[in-house]
C-alpha cells in the first residue's frame, strides 16, 4: 500500500503543474526588489546609437520650418518691392519650409546704427546691413561710397568688385555674418527748401546727412550736415530743423520729400550698396538644400535690382517735378568743390576713422580704389594723384 501512494503522489503532482501552464523542469527567478533593482541597458544619459541616428534624421527632417524676420531699412523704398518678391519666391521654392517675413527698422523701432550688435548677438537674423548707417562702428564699408571721389557711376561700380571679397570676408570674419547678396540704391539728391544756384548758396545750409562721408561732403560745401534717421525727415523739413535733405530721387519721393521741399538738385554719382546678411549661427543651422535656395534667388534680386537702379534715378526725378518741384543739376563749379572736398576732407577723415595708414583698409584702398580713382594715401596721410588704371 505504502509503495502505491509513493508512485500516484508524483504522478498528481505532475498533472498539476501541466494544468497550471508550467514545465516540470523550470526555474523560477527572484523577482527585482528594491534592494536587487535590475540593470539598465544603457547608462542614463546617454543615447543608444538608434537614438542618435534618429536624432540626425530629425535636423534633416525635409518638414522642418525655420522661421525668422527679414529686416529692410524702410518699406517706401524700391529695394523693400524686390525684398518682398525674393522672400516670396524663398517661401515658394522650399516649400514653406523657409518662413520669411518682411519687416523694416521703423516697425522694430530700430535706427539701424547698431545693426552690426544686433546681427552679431543675434537678436536680428536676416537683414539689410545699412553701411551708410554702420559705417562709425565699421568704416570699411565706406571704401566704395567717399561721396565725389569717383566721377561716374560706372567708376563706382568698379571700386565696389574691386573690394567686394574684401568686404563679404570681413563681415563673417568680425560680425558673425554670412552675405547672402547685395542691394543697390539711386544716386543721390540734395532736396532743399530754397534754390542751390551756386556753391554759396550752400552756407548753413542745414542738411540732413545719412553717413559721415556725406557729411563730411555737406560740411565741405559751407553746409552743416546733420544726421537725421530717415524716417524723421519729413517732419524735421516741415518743422524747419532741417533745410535740406539728402537720399536717393525715388526714395525721397517715396517719403514725399515733395511735399516739404521745392528744389531736387544733383546728382551725387554713388549708389550706395548694402549687403544682405544672415547670422552665422542661423545660417549654419540651414541645411544646404535651403542655404542653396537663399543665394540662388538672392542672385537673381541682385541683377534685377542692377537692371532697374539705373532707371530708379530718372524715375525718381520725373515723379518728383511732376509733384512740382524744381529740378537742376550741379554747376561745373559745384562739381569741383564737390572732388576738392573728397580728396582734402572725405579721405583724410575716412583714414583717420580706420585707424591712420598702417592699417588693413589703407593698404587695400592703395591697392584696389586708388588706381582706379588715380590717388594714392601717402604714409604722412597726404592725398597724392597717381595715374589711372
Amino acid at each position: 500500500m505504502r509503495t502505491l501512494y509513493l508512485a500516484i503522489v508524483p504522478a498528481i503532482l505532475i498533472l498539476l503543474l501541466v494544468a497550471c501552464g508550467s514545465s516540470p523542469t523550470a526555474t523560477l527567478e527572484p523577482a527585482a526588489t528594491a534592494e536587487q533593482p535590475s540593470e539598465p541597458t544603457e547608462q542614463a544619459g546617454e543615447p543608444t546609437e538608434q537614438a542618435s541616428e534618429d536624432s540626425d534624421q530629425a535636423s534633416e527632417d525635409p518638414g522642418q520650418v525655420f522661421s525668422m524676420q527679414f529686416v529692410c531699412i524702410n518699406r517706401s523704398l524700391q529695394t523693400c518691392d524686390l525684398f518682398t518678391e525674393y522672400v516670396a519666391r524663398v517661401v515658394e521654392r522650399s516649400n514653406g519650409q523657409l518662413k520669411l517675413e518682411i519687416t523694416s527698422l521703423p516697425e522694430l523701432g530700430i535706427s539701424g546704427t547698431d545693426m552690426l550688435d544686433l546681427l552679431e548677438d543675434g537678436t536680428v537674423e536676416f537683414t539689410e546691413l545699412p553701411g551708410n548707417f554702420v559705417g562709425g562702428t565699421w568704416p570699411f564699408i565706406e571704401i566704395a561710397e567717399l561721396y565725389g571721389l569717383f566721377p561716374d557711376t560706372p567708376t563706382q561700380n568698379r571700386i565696389f568688385a574691386a573690394v567686394r571679397d574684401d568686404e563679404v570676408r570681413i563681415i563673417r570674419d568680425l560680425f558673425g555674418g554670412e552675405v547672402i547678396f547685395y542691394d543697390y540704391y539711386p544716386d543721390q539728391f540734395f532736396y532743399s527748401k530754397k534754390p542751390l544756384e551756386s556753391l554759396s548758396d550752400f552756407a548753413g545750409l542745414k542738411t540732413r546727412a545719412h553717413s559721415v562721408p556725406l557729411g563730411d561732403l555737406i560740411n565741405g560745401l559751407g553746409g552743416e550736415a546733420r544726421f537725421v534717421t530717415f524716417a524723421d525727415v519729413y517732419p524735421s523739413l516741415e518743422r524747419g530743423i532741417l533745410d535740406a535733405g539728402v537720399t536717393g530721387s525715388g526714395p525721397g519721393y517715396g517719403q514725399r520729400w515733395y511735399e516739404v521741399t521745392q528744389y531736387l538738385v544733383g546728382p551725387l554719382y554713388a549708389h550706395p550698396h548694402n549687403a544682405v546678411v544672415m547670422n552665422s549661427d542661423t545660417w549654419n543651422s540651414l541645411p544646404p538644400h535651403l542655404q542653396d535656395i537663399l543665394k540662388e534667388e538672392g542672385a537673381k534680386t541682385e541683377a534685377e535690382n542692377l537692371r532697374l537702379v539705373e532707371s530708379w534715378d530718372q524715375e525718381g526725378v520725373d515723379n518728383n517735378v511732376a509733384e512740382g518741384m524744381i529740378y537742376s543739376e550741379f554747376t561745373p563749379e559745384m562739381r569741383v568743390a564737390i572732388r576738392d572736398t573728397a580728396i582734402n576732407s572725405s579721405l583724410p577723415n575716412w583714414v583717420d576713422r580706420v585707424g591712420g595708414v598702417d592699417t588693413e583698409e589703407v593698404r587695400i584702398f592703395n591697392e584696389k580704389v586708388g588706381p582706379i580713382v588715380g590717388m594714392k594715401i601717402n604714409p604722412d596721410g597726404t592725398v597724392s594723384s597717381i595715374p589711372v588704371q
